[in-house]
């Protein structure tokens, strides 16, 4: 069952773990990530922080498209986006979203403070409404704990 989507600059940290891994019951985590499939010490260094009981899986877009639905028939599944860009290509290649959890993007470049831990430039906003107009909601929050902010009514 696909658990929770989440768009995190970051990809897998502590806070992903410790966090949403326990509090949604995570046995796969899915990184999505073109840079990071290619980079095997990326990799290494994500997967030293996910315990040995979750599986994790490096893909690219079009790898994510081609297997999410059936690792959702296996795993509790955990999608991690590491930017908008590869979220909206996902939906437009046949991927399905109903929700996104929107965690960190950074303060950098000529991004603004759309909300407490959430950064975006002009073209992130732009890709943000485009996937808000395919009918999926886009939340931050940071921790399961904390009160959802509806990106939709910002945006």
């Amino acid at each position: 069952m696909l658990k929770i989507v989440r768009l995190d600059e970051r990809l897998i940290h502590g806070q992903v773990v410790t966090s949403w891994v326990t509090n949604e019951s995570i046995t796969e985590i899915m990184v999505v990530d073109k840079s990071v499939c290619n980079d095997e010490m990326r990799k290494s260094l994500m997967s030293m922080a996910v315990p040995e009981y979750i599986s994790i899986l490096f893909v690219d877009v079009d790898e994510a498209v081609r297997t999410y639905e059936e690792e959702c028939e296996y795993e509790d599944l955990m999608i991690i986006f590491g930017n908008p860009y590869d979220i909206l290509e996902f939906i437009n290649k046949g991927g399905k979203l109903n929700r996104v959890n929107v965690g960190g993007m950074s303060c950098k470049g000529q991004r603004r403070q759309v909300c407490t831990s959430v950064f975006a430039d002009e073209k992130e906003m732009e890709i943000f409404r485009e996937i808000a107009g395919k009918n999926v909601v886009l939340e931050a929050k940071m921790l399961p704990t904390d009160k959802s902010v509806d990106l939709t009514k910002i945006i």
